[in-house]
């Protein structure tokens, strides 16, 4: 599996956490064991949130990386038309 492929799987995991909260009654909080899946529910979820923020920042990084090479280039052009 690509890292891209990973980071679409857990955003899709983050996104079925986030529904599975959605349908969760905080009364059935008080069922024994309840609690407890509410908890790991959401773990799971605040787990597919950090991997999915650190890949954005690594994208981030790699966007800024090619828009510094975008500048460079320009700035010896303009140096070699003066």
């Amino acid at each position: 599996m690509s890292k891209q492929e990973a980071t679409i799987q857990t955003l899709q995991t983050l996104y079925a956490r986030l529904e599975t909260l959605r349908h969760m009654k905080v009364s059935d909080m008080l069922y024994p064991g309840q609690q407890t899946t509410f908890e790991q529910t959401i773990e799971e979820a605040y787990a597919a949130l950090a991997k999915i923020e650190t890949e954005l920042d690594e994208l981030g990084e790699t966007l800024e990386y090619h828009h510094a090479r975008l500048g460079e280039a320009e700035a010896r052009e303009n140096r070699r038309k003066v």
